[in-house]
């Protein structure tokens, strides 16, 4: 009794060639029989031993062997473990330690009178602003300018893979402190959160505080900015509202330079006081003169005396009148009438365009108010410190990621492969 193995070739449903190793029961050894061959026949040519092998057969057993395991034992020898051991090797023995300095703040209005939505708004849009600007081309010129940025991250002790190219461009620039800066933003409590990392612990200090540095001042000139043009409009107003008020200044001025007069009003409002006068004291003359000559003779002395006075009277009335109503266009001068409305006219105009100017000048300062409540600035309540422990490399953590990643490729990989496999 002897256990004995038989290999079954055959074929599958797809018509494969398939190998199959199979286990007999125990039972007693059999001899087989000898087949029975045909005689050979005699040949011309020499014969030739032909051997012929199943080729079904050893495919089979080849992949029986060797095929579906050993392939994929070898794939994630190469796709998992050999990366993770790279990966390890590197995060542990040749990337450089970074050291991550941090600053905190947040942007606050200088008052708080207005509206809570819109101080709210206000708040968050230059916050997201900051954010924005941290990791922008001007915030790396700036810095580049500052502090030495090229210099700092190109220097020859940082390892290989995290060194910036000495001859980089700005765009690489760029893209390389994006890896070096992180910014996040707290809508609940709006506290932003600047973190700088740099290969050493000094290096990390000096950027942070560099790029707080800007970020104050580019909220000082937005803040700035926005007073000045909500200014803008009530200070164009104004200074139109007082030109305008200069302007009917001057003319007034020239007016009495030209005329001779200081206020026309008043002295014109003199001579008329005299021309009455002298009326009344004309027609008092004539009066007396009317009584006297009715019984006196024409040649008495009195009555020489009152004709006398009636001519010289009449003569200065004449004279007055003449310079209430009379232009001289030699000179330029006015007659009293028009000097008088014209004085009018500019009294008036100075009048509604000082009334305006006190409007404009009104509005000015409100809203010269309106814009320092709104003033916004960087209020830092955590400065930039000196880290004295590296944050980065973090070896166990970063190997972990490589593993778990390689897995997930290699995972994806192979079910793809077998998937085109079975439907090849």
């Amino acid at each position: 009794m002897s256990t004995s193995a038989k290999l079954d070739t055959g074929k599958n449903k797809q018509g494969e060639g398939s190998l199959v190793l199979r286990l007999d029961e125990v039972r007693p050894n059999r001899i087989p029989a000898k087949r029975q061959t045909a005689p050979e026949l005699p040949s011309a040519r020499p014969r030739k031993t032909v051997v012929t092998y199943k080729t079904e057969k050893i495919t089979g057993f080849v992949k029986a062997a060797s095929g579906g395991i050993s392939g994929t034992a070898i794939s994630f020898f190469l796709m998992v473990v050999l990366p993770t051991v790279i990966g390890a090797m590197y995060f542990a023995f040749v990337a450089s330690p970074q050291y991550v300095s941090e600053f905190r703040f947040s942007v606050r209005p200088s008052s708080t009178n207005g509206s809570m939505a819109a101080e709210a708004a206000l708040i968050m849009s230059n916050s997201y602003i900051v954010s924005d600007y941290a990791i922008s081309r001007d915030a790396v010129e700036a810095l580049d300018k500052m502090v030495g940025l090229r210099q700092i991250y190109s220097n020859e002790n940082i390892d290989a893979l995290s060194r910036m190219s000495p001859d980089a461009s700005i765009e690489k620039m760029v893209t390389y402190w994006k890896r070096r800066v992180s910014t996040s933003y707290d809508l609940t409590t709006g506290i932003n959160i600047i973190e700088v990392s740099a290969f050493r612990p000094e290096d990390a200090q000096r950027i942070a505080a560099g790029l707080k540095t800007l970020s104050e001042k580019l909220i000082n000139e937005i803040s700035e900015k926005a007073r000045q043009t909500q200014m803008s409009v009530s200070k164009t107003e104004l200074d139109r509202a007082a030109e305008r008020l200069r302007d009917l200044r001057r003319e007034q001025t020239a007016l009495r330079i030209d005329q001779g007069t200081i206020d026309a009003r008043k002295e014109a409002d003199a001579k008329l006081q005299i021309t009455s006068k002298l009326r009344s004291e004309q027609a008092a003359l004539k009066s007396e003169y009317a009584s006297l000559s009715s019984y006196m003779d024409s040649k008495s002395p009195k009555l020489s005396v009152l004709r006398s006075q009636i001519k010289a009277n009449d003569d200065q009335l004449k004279q007055m009148q003449s310079q209430i109503t009379t232009s001289d266009d030699k000179n330029g001068a006015l007659d009293g009438a028009s000097l008088v409305t014209r004085y009018d006219e500019l009294e008036t105009d100075i009048d509604i365009a000082t009334k305006y100017y006190q409007s404009m000048l009104t509005n000015f300062e409100n809203a010269r108010m309106q814009a320092s409540n709104s003033q916004i600035y960087l209020a830092t309540y955590v400065q930039p410190g000196l880290p004295q422990i590296a944050s980065y490399p973090r070896v166990v953590f970063d190997t972990i990621l490589v593993l778990l990643s390689a897995i997930g490729i290699w995972v994806v990989l192979t079910l793809i492969y077998y998937s085109i496999r079975d439907h090849a």
